[in-house]
């Protein structure tokens, strides 16, 4: 191989990402670094040449106008409107289509917010892979704001310290390719001989408008009886934190108090639903001389007031890049802002959001549950299915976690008998509920490994992915989503293993606007028949038979919205061949001697229904095959078993025959 060849390999293999610029300046002349489809650029300009730097896929910088005015604290009053925003994190796509919904900037991304406010309660850096586009967007703002006599408020938060105090833990991938083509450590990129980093330590870390205060994470009880000032707190980290090198071995109390945990960048107690409550927000209000405080730092579900709306947390989880909200003030009120530039009351609970909701639509994020409770008792009572108390620990990323008190218990009439682990279901209390935004949904199903071990991990991961499977086919099947769980106790028994959580019916009926049937006896003519067809084909392609039509067991029975006839939804696939438990037995009804026989159970099936169900299923054929391919929970021998399973189901359906003898029963004379 030349080393032309290895040269083109070489360059065919570097991710083409874009970033910068990164601009070192002094009086005269401005040091460039950018990176441009994978390529590193390094140049110095004049500043006397008022030098446009406009790259494509590049933010657009004007070289001859880098100056700024530090920011100072005050008191602003009588302002019209403003609009609050916390916790980007790289995501510059969503900050920026939020901004245009809610006409802060235009299509051109230029200020069009008049003598309005943005606030950006912290946290720019970090996770996302859009931090530099967002920094020069704000930057721009803020002198457009200027112009018009708006005002843009940078805050800082605890990540924009940890980048300026070398702390890289959370970059994206992207800004460790900076750093490795330019042979340069991150923070160096932001230091006080650059642009950038200049204008961010000129940055507070609060602000106070209309009598609302602003800050990251919040400032506690501890901090506060040290001093209370906010102008003091403010100066006194611009001037000694941010820029001390050796916070760790300070001796000054309010230095430490300003840089560790019940710091105004780090403190989560507003957010906390038992350690915090009125009375204290009353008094740190008092204190503060506020009406109100906006802190972000915590991820919540959306935009939440707590506390009778004297704190709001408006960290809407935008760092997962898939929604969020910002805090409108108008017209002497306050409302959420949505994604779409419609704007609701602050105190509306939107009756969709629940526990599920939210870490099912964060399925691609990592997340860890531990449940702290007695192992032993659980286990004990769980075919009583009887509550008790338990600690529930959320880990999301791998970084912060957040802590309540729940209730669970066992559920699942036939698991919780034949398995060691039982199914789960969490109670949670509506106090937490409420400070989440989940009025109306307490409660969480989990479905565990019947005991620890590969096999039933194993096991598990081969019904999920049957999940995954049935949503290929019906939109109207159940959603799940994969969630690592941690069982621990006092007597330190302890179980690390992965489950899954699944919709519950409340969840379920609001995210398909369908009615569940809980009542009556049906039969198989009742139902609307396409539904039907496809329903029994795919039991029979996991070979499933533990369902029954007539006492709805492991059925789901719905109406759609507008539908005359009903659905049959199935679930619990733990007795299925595909699945092969070494538990699971077939029903004494059927002619079968174990799980892993397929028999059909659809009743009164026509040859042009095997036709048009069999071309609808060889349609999904590849799909489904990915989706098993695809599944990285499975070890390779199940990936090889399961697909062995599907591809004989196909291979049937491709011979009309062979499938009508396998699926239409001659009748009894």
């Amino acid at each position: 191989m030349t080393l032309l060849m290895l040269i083109q390999i070489d360059a065919q293999r570097r991710p083409k990402y874009n970033d910068g610029p990164y601009i070192g300046s002094n009086d005269t002349s401005a040091r460039i670094m950018w990176i441009q489809e994978g390529e590193k650029h390094d140049t110095v300009v004049s500043i006397a040449e008022n030098f446009l730097f406009k790259k494509k896929g590049l933010p657009q910088v004007d070289i001859g106008d880098l100056d700024f005015e530090p920011d100072e604290f005050r008191r602003y009053e009588n302002v019209s409107k403003f609009i609050a925003i916390s916790d980007i994190h790289g995501q510059h796509d969503l900050f920026q289509v939020l901004m245009k919904a809610h006409n802060v900037i235009d299509e051109e991304e230029n200020w069009i917010y008049g003598d309005g406010h943005l606030v950006i309660v912290g946290d720019v850096f970090d996770r996302g892979d859009k931090v530099t586009e967002t920094l020069w967007a704000l930057f721009k703002l803020e002198k457009q704001a200027k112009a018009v006599g708006g005002k843009v408020h940078l805050l800082l938060g605890n990540h924009e310290f940890m980048i300026l105090h070398g702390d890289i833990r959370y970059i994206n991938p992207k800004y460790r390719f900076t750093t490795g083509s330019f042979g340069i450590e991150y923070p160096k990129l932001y230091d006080q001989h650059t642009v950038m980093g200049r204008w961010l330590r000129s940055k507070n870390i609060s602000t106070v408008i209309n009598g609302i205060g602003f800050v990251h994470g919040g400032y506690s009880q501890e901090l506060l009886n040290k001093e209370s000032s906010l102008k003091v707190l403010n100066n006194t980290f611009k001037e000694q934190v941010i820029y001390s090198e050796d916070l760790d071995e300070s001796n000054d109390d309010l230095l430490s108090m300003l840089y560790f945990d019940n710091g105004p960048l780090w403190f989560r107690g507003y957010a906390n639903p038992v350690g915090f409550d009125l009375e204290q927000a009353k008094v740190i209000l008092d204190i503060l001389g506020l009406k109100r405080i906006v802190v972000g730092h915590t991820s919540m579900p959306r935009i939440v007031p707590v506390h009778n709306g004297r704190v709001i947390l408006i960290d809407s989880s935008i760092k997962f890049g898939k929604t969020g909200e910002v805090l409108v003030y108008e017209m002497d009120s306050l409302y959420r802002g949505m994604i779409n530039g419609h704007k609701t009351s602050l105190d509306t609970n939107d009756k969709d959001r629940s526990p599920f909701k939210y870490v099912h639509d964060f399925k691609d994020k990592e997340l860890t549950i531990i449940l702290d409770t007695d192992i032993e008792e659980l286990i004990k009572n769980k075919e009583e299915e009887k509550y008790q108390k338990s600690k529930l620990t959320a880990i999301h990323d791998n970084e912060f976690n957040r802590s309540w008190d729940v209730r669970i218990r066992a559920r699942g009439n036939m698991r919780k008998k034949v398995c060691h682990l039982p199914p789960l279901k969490i109670d949670f209390p509506k106090k937490t509920l409420n400070y989440l935004g989940f009025t109306n949904h307490d409660k969480l199903k989990i479905v565990l490994p019947c005991n620890s071990g590969d096999e039933y991990q194993q096991g598990l991961y081969k019904e999920y992915v049957v999940y995954q499977l049935y949503k290929a086919i019906d939109s109207f099947g159940f959603n799940t989503r994969l969630v690592n769980f941690i069982l621990a106790d006092k007597a330190k028994k302890r179980y690390n293993l992965t489950g899954f959580i699944i919709e519950d019916d409340k969840d379920y009926s609001l995210r398909t606007n369908a009615i569940l049937v809980k009542d009556g006896i049906v039969n198989d003519q009742a139902f609307e028949r396409e539904s039907y067809i496809k329903m029994h084909f795919f039991q029979y392609m996991i070979i499933n038979n533990d369902y029954a039509i007539y006492n709805k067991h492991n059925l789901e029975i719905i109406f759609p919205e507008g539908a005359k006839k009903p659905r049959a939804i199935p679930y619990d696939f733990d007795y299925a061949g595909i699945v092969d438990q070494d538990y699971a037995v077939p029903p004494s009804i059927l002619p079968i001697d174990n799980v892993r026989q397929p028999f059909f159970r659809g009743k009164d099936i026509t040859t042009e229904e095997i036709v048009t169900t069999s071309l609808f299923f060889l349609e999904r054929e590849q799909e489904m095959l990915s989706i098993v391919n695809n599944a990285d929970y499975l070890n390779k021998d199940n990936k090889k078993l399961i697909s062995r399973d599907l591809k004989r189901f196909f291979k049937l359906l491709k011979n009309l025959d062979r499938t009508k003898k396998a699926f239409i029963k001659e009748k009894k004379k």
